[in-house]
């Protein structure tokens, strides 16, 4: 019987020792609980770490409100000041006034009132008079009645002392008072200061002569050289009023210089009648036209 070379042998012993030592490395491991994958899970980048119990059912977080640094939208400016609409409207008709257009109506030496004219809403403006203004004298429209009053309580806050002297006249006190003036200093002379009965602005209710302690209240020229005078032309648009009658466009108006006599027109063609230094009666026929 023939016995194993020893050769044989050792490469035997070899081949299972070989064996064995694969398999052991090949087993899997199960993995340890020190990974921080599973203790502190991470978030995707940017997306927000929402606690689920602190959301409602069914309901989707709220949007985060925008911070700090997000971009200012600036508020349109508003637009300039404009110029009054023009309204097409005719001035007069055969020679009468047009009374619808209101605060805007044009009185002067070839456009009259009717006689009979009396604005309804005449009422007694809260102003200091001279004591022998009484009756309707004292009445405005409440519009121009507003207004002077306003005018007035500007003036005292800059220390101008102001009174009125005549407000509203009716007809026919206009006929008693240019009689008188023609009889004291002729028909020619007296149609340069005083209107002929129905041409008279005081009859629209929206005019009123004014005067100060400076000229012991009378109604003179001279009350354009005073304080208050320069005042009044500074500032008699700032609430509605014009000088209706100006030195410099006399041979227009067909009146004399009256730094006391102002016309109410409101306060956005009063501004604008200042700004272009023009007599009322150019003004209102180009805004008509």
């Amino acid at each position: 019987m023939r016995y194993p070379s020893l050769l044989m042998v050792c490469g035997a012993l070899t081949f299972m020792l070989a064996g064995c030592t694969t398999n052991e490395q090949v087993e899997p491991k199960e993995p340890t609980t020190q990974s921080p994958t599973i203790d502190e899970p991470e978030t995707e980048p940017n997306e927000p770490n929402v606690d689920q119990e602190d959301v409602g059912d069914g309901e989707s977080p709220t949007e985060e409100e925008p911070t700090e640094d997000a971009p200012i939208v600036e508020q349109p400016t508003e637009p300039a000041e404009e110029e009054p609409a023009k309204a097409v409207q005719p001035i007069e008709v055969n020679g009468m006034a047009n009374l619808d257009l209101d605060e805007l109506i044009l009185v002067n030496k070839q456009i009259a009132l009717p006689s009979d004219y009396q604005p309804s809403d005449l009422v007694e403006a809260k102003i200091d008079f001279v004591d022998s203004t009484v009756g309707e004298r004292r009445m405005l429209r409440k519009e121009a009645a507003r207004a002077i009053e306003a005018l007035m309580k500007g003036a005292k806050a800059d220390g101008i002392d102001l009174k009125g002297t005549s407000a509203f006249r009716s007809y026919d006190y206009q006929v008693n008072l240019f009689n008188a003036y023609v009889e004291r200093d002729g028909k020619e002379q007296a149609m340069k200061y005083s209107a002929p009965p129905g041409h008279s602005e005081h009859q629209t209710g929206l005019a009123i002569d004014v005067s100060s302690a400076s000229v012991n209240y009378q109604l003179t020229q001279n009350l354009g050289e005073m304080v208050e005078g320069k005042w009044l032309a500074d500032h008699a648009h700032e609430y509605g009023f014009i000088i209706r009658y100006q030195k410099a466009f006399e041979n227009e108006t067909e009146y004399m210089y009256e730094p006391w006599h102002l016309r109410y027109i409101g306060t956005e063609h009063a501004k604008r009648v200042h700004e272009l230094n023009q007599p009322y009666d150019r003004y209102i026929a180009e805004f008509m036209t």
